[in-house]
């Protein structure tokens, strides 16, 4: 008896839809709990008994253990279902957070915080390989921008409200309640997950996805990008003070940049399917405008208009990495965990390399990321020519990416 094949995909099912957006809701989790510590820095610091600069160190550890966790763990998970990966990152992550809610120190929350990182990476990369297993590959885009919307909703919902919930009634109320909703959602994952789908069998092929030309040229840019949008966003609150922001009114402008990103990942949704190189290139060349600006215009009322423009690219710019990643490794699962590192990358040395050119004032600062960005506009050009996803683009469908697991 022949076995049982996965449903047509020619349209997404009823079911892959509660799926996605589960997805998504996993990415909110995710991205609230890694930003955290930012908004409950001073609590932290008392309860642990160490420096501010003690606890930046899980941002930038947590950042680390993504980046170099992302593409190893991924191979690890292949030989499992896709919905029993899920189940176990999430279940891992709400565990890290229900242990730095009990930790009797320091060193215990550090441990516990790597975990989590650990599971972090896990999470992202298997958000966006189950997204694009459950849609045809010409939905991919939108698929993917429903799933990313859940990172803009954490930057406008989540982190402001984890801070006031943790300057309200503890820091430990605001872990214990992501661990919450992580278990929570581990639970719906096996609801809602369809059991049939598998990564395969084996780990991706990541050194064989490497060496077509597009995927390194869309690591490259990906991680110059983000270097340069890190060096910047950062440390973005005093050149927003600078500008004559009072200081009460920069919340309203950092919500107004989390908000336009939301905007920007509902644009990029339409885009990516048909133009994601175009999509790509054209929301780079805004970024590259908005980082330089920012740091240039000098007056309060042009820089929150530029924060908010800025807010929106950033928000479109990983559900087109994405896509393009996918496109030109016809739809390997070392594409997201690639993509996933490399943000990581950017997102850690960003701020380390910001720190370093605080000194340089705003024209040394706008010349080295403003340059940093324009590199990965120049690479992602590469990305056309690195072959890859010529099904997507000539609309014929690629082989069914779901499997049935015996």
């Amino acid at each position: 008896m022949p076995p049982r094949r996965s449903p047509s995909l020619r349209s997404p099912s009823r079911r892959s839809l509660p799926a996605i957006a589960l997805l998504s809701a996993a990415l909110f989790a995710a991205v609230t709990t890694e930003l955290l510590p930012v908004g409950l820095l001073p609590q932290l610091a008392d309860a642990f008994g160490v420096d501010e600069a003690g606890i930046g160190w899980w941002v930038t550890a947590y950042a680390v253990v993504v980046a170099l966790g992302a593409v190893p763990l991924t191979s690890a998970l292949t030989r499992l279902r896709r919905r029993t990966g899920l189940v176990l990152l999430l279940l891992a992550y709400a565990l890290s957070n229900a242990v730095i809610v009990l930790a009797p120190g320091y060193a215990v929350a550090l441990v516990a915080r790597l975990i989590g990182g650990l599971a972090h990476a896990g999470i992202f990369s298997a958000a966006v390989a189950t997204a694009v297993a459950l849609v045809p590959v010409q939905r991919r885009g939108r698929a993917l921008a429903v799933v990313n919307g859940g990172v803009a909703l954490a930057l406008t919902l989540g982190v402001p409200l984890g801070t006031a919930v943790g300057e309200a009634a503890g820091w430990r109320w605001a872990f214990g309640g992501t661990s919450v909703l992580l278990l929570v959602l581990a639970a719906g994952a096996l609801r809602l997950v369809p059991g049939d789908l598998a990564a395969g069998g084996h780990a991706p092929a990541v050194l064989p996805a490497l060496r077509r030309p597009g995927l390194p040229a869309v690591a490259l840019a990906t991680t110059a990008i983000t270097l340069g949008q890190y060096t910047v966003f950062t440390y973005v609150t005093p050149v927003v003070l600078a500008s004559g922001v009072r200081l009460e009114h920069v919340s309203l402008v950092l919500f107004g940049y989390g908000a336009a990103g939301f905007a920007g990942v509902l644009v990029a949704g339409l885009v990516a399917d048909r133009h994601p190189v175009a999509g790509l290139r054209a929301t780079v060349a805004v970024l590259l405008a908005c980082v330089v600006a920012v740091l240039l215009v000098g007056a309060a009322a042009p820089t929150v208009a530029v924060v908010a423009v800025w807010g929106a690219a950033f928000g479109a710019l990983p559900t087109l990495v994405q896509t393009v990643a996918l496109r030109v490794t016809d739809g390997s699962d070392a594409a997201p965990a690639v993509v996933n590192a490399t943000f990581n990358v950017g997102i850690g040395g960003g701020a380390v390399l910001g720190g370093a050119l605080l000194e340089a004032g705003p024209a040394g600062q706008a010349a080295v990321a403003g340059g940093l960005v324009l590199l990965g506009l120049l690479l992602t050009g590469a990305a056309r020519a690195g072959g890859g996803g010529q099904a997507h683009a000539t609309g014929v469908r690629s082989p069914d990416v779901r499997r049935t697991v015996p």
